[in-house]
This record gives C-alpha cells, structure tokens and sequence, in this order.
C-alpha cells in the first residue's frame, strides 16, 4: 500500500472509476425522476449518495490516491446536488428556497476556488464540516425520494425529516465556508 502523501497521475483507477459512475448516474436519475418512475429514482439516488464516501476509502486504503481522483470526486458530488435539488425543487417535493442557499454556497465555493488556485495557492483539502454537511444532503435528498414512493401521510412525514436534514446540511455547508476561507486567509498569508 501506498502512502497516504502520495498522488499519482494515473487515470484509470478503482476510484476514478466509482467516481465515473457515480457520475453516470446522475442524468439517468434525472431522468426517472422527472418521468415519474420513482422506485428507480429512489435507488439511483441511494446508490450515488451512498457510494460518495466509497471512492475515498478506496483511494486512500488502496493507494489510488490520484490527481485526477481529486478533481473528480468533489465534481460528481456537486453535480449529483445540483441535479437532484433542481428536480426536487421543481417538482415541489423540497423548498425551493432550501435549494437555493445550499445550491448558491456551492456555486460561491467553485468561483472562489477557482480563483485562488488560478493564482497559485494549493487547492483547499475539503473539511471534515463540508464532508458531513454533504453526508446530510445526500441522506435529505435520499428522504425526499423515499417519500415519493410511499403513501401519501407517510409522504408528509418523511418530507419534513428530509427538509430537516438538508436544512442541517445547508447550515454546516456555509460554516464550511467560514472555515474555507480561514484555510484560504493562511494560506495567502504563508
């Protein structure tokens, strides 16, 4: 096994390969979900949040660790979000003022990476916050599709336990913000 330091330049690995997919997966969950096929936009959506965390441990315990692996990873999350609470809030199942602030703190984290990295500082590692924060999105947006596919009391219940989850993914998503830019502030300053 490899050190955990150490980032290959390799392309086709396990991890990049989970993260591919994962990424694959996300249109055909759009599309399920806006065609009403609900069990099956359930699932996708299951396996997409659950195999978020899977393409680290793989790349870390195998030694896969890898740029393009670190590139990919964050992308198919953000992307995984955007879509699921775009349908979500267009169908009405969430807020659609919850997809907004969850949705404009990614759109201000990608511009101000960018940013940053273009002008030579190393890319921020993703904080332990921003890892749970995504975590209570995924498992919200999972609650919010589970309920699609039970009876309709169920629904309400279920939806009300995914707003709570996502509304606490959103508050921890924008404290990783603050604790971003204190990593940015530092590394400026070095």
């Amino acid at each position: 096994m490899n050190s955990p330091d150490i980032v290959s330049t390799r392309i086709l690995t396990v991890p990049n390969v989970i993260s591919s997919a994962r990424l694959s997966l996300v249109p055909i969950f759009v599309w399920a979900a806006l065609t009403g096929r609900n069990t099956l936009a359930f699932i996708l959506l299951a396996v997409v949040g659950s195999t978020d965390w899977v393409d680290g441990y793989v790349a870390r315990r195998t030694g896969q660790v890898s740029v393009l692996g670190k590139l990919l990873d964050p992308v198919a999350d953000r992307v995984a979000i955007v879509a699921v609470l775009s349908v979500f809030a267009f169908q009405q199942v969430i807020p659609w003022s919850l997809a907004v602030i969850i949705l404009s703190r990614d759109l201000l984290v990608a511009v101000v990476f960018a940013i940053v990295e273009s002008r030579g500082v190393p890319r921020i590692e993703v904080n332990f916050v921003g890892k749970t924060a995504t975590a209570l999105i995924y498992t919200g947006t999972a609650f919010a599709a589970a309920g699609r596919i039970m009876s309709p009391s169920d629904e309400q219940v279920v939806r009300m336990i995914a707003v709570a989850m996502l509304a606490a993914g959103a508050a921890l998503y924008w404290i990783s913000v603050a604790m971003y830019a204190a990593a940015i502030r530092k590394k400026l300053v070095t």
